[in-house]
């Protein structure tokens, strides 16, 4: 049987434009990022020039500064205990909020008796919380846990709440129709769609986990970024201020970083699929 060139003649110098797009896409993946990160590095170095670099230290002073605390080996405890309190109270708030949130999607009812309770958590002063904790259960490790917890806890079930309300009924009727068994349609059919609802909940929550436990060890703690940081404040030392700041955004940005490609990856099956030709 004799192949038909003549349709591949025709769409060959259609194929050229899109495939041209797409090589001019891949580099701006790469640039922008790269682009961003030297705008915030040129922020900083503005911030030192028009302030001074006595009052707000450049990058250079801030690197020299932490390379000497790591020397005497001083700052990788702090690091250590605060990166143990926030993946703690993070985790607690996943697996008690997670399910919570779950529950008020699917019964009106219960999300109706909680709105008040979600209400008054998602808006009462944080601060409240962690001087609450700390005079009821006592200055100690405890204590920051369980008002960490207690904070993240509401965001953690609106979201996963809203993710819920918003599956695809008509996924749930097809599935129905092919007959597929409770855990088929977990696996192939809830699963896919709350993924990424799940993935974005775990990066707001981490990223205000440790936000709140450094202002939490400010307050309360002996140990940590937060009380190294509390501590340079009353030397007067901007430097340790950023070197403590810093290594700890490094430590959450790297986490920040896996979740989002993890994120990516779950929301993959919904890129609509190349035409052939661009595949070639």
């Amino acid at each position: 049987m004799t192949p038909d060139r003549s349709a591949g003649v025709r769409s060959a110098p259609a194929s050229r434009p899109r495939r041209l797009r797409a090589v001019a896409r891949v580099p701006d993946a790469r640039l922008w990022p790269v682009l961003g990160g030297l705008s915030l590095l040129l922020g900083w170095l503005g911030l030192t020039w028009a302030l001074g670099a006595d009052t707000f230290p450049g990058p250079g002073d801030t690197l020299a500064f932490l390379g000497r605390e790591a020397q005497r080996g001083a700052i990788w405890g702090h690091v250590g205990i605060t990166l143990w309190r926030v993946l703690v109270a993070f985790a607690l708030a996943l697996l008690l909020g997670a399910p919570l949130g779950w529950w008020l999607g699917h019964s009106p009812r219960l999300a109706a008796f909680a709105a008040p309770w979600l209400a008054v958590g998602l808006t009462l002063p944080r601060i409240l919380i962690l001087l609450a904790a700390y005079l009821i259960v006592g200055l100690n490790e405890w204590a920051i846990i369980l008002a960490i917890t207690l904070i993240l806890l509401p965001t953690v079930a609106v979201q996963v709440r809203e993710g819920v309300r918003g599956l695809n009924p008509r996924l749930y009727e097809m599935a129905s129709a092919f007959r597929l068994s409770p855990a088929a349609t977990l696996r192939s059919v809830t699963l896919p769609q709350l993924t990424p609802t799940l993935l974005g909940t775990a990066r707001v929550t981490l990223s205000l986990a440790w936000k709140m436990v450094v202002f939490g060890e400010v307050f309360g703690r002996s140990s940590g970024v937060g009380y190294m940081i509390a501590f340079y404040f009353q030397q007067f030392e901007m430097r340790g201020i950023l070197a403590y700041g810093l290594v700890m955004t490094l430590v959450l940005s790297a986490l920040d970083g896996v979740l989002a490609l993890l994120s990516a990856r779950s929301v993959a099956w919904q890129t609509p699929a190349r035409p052939a030709l661009e595949t070639e």
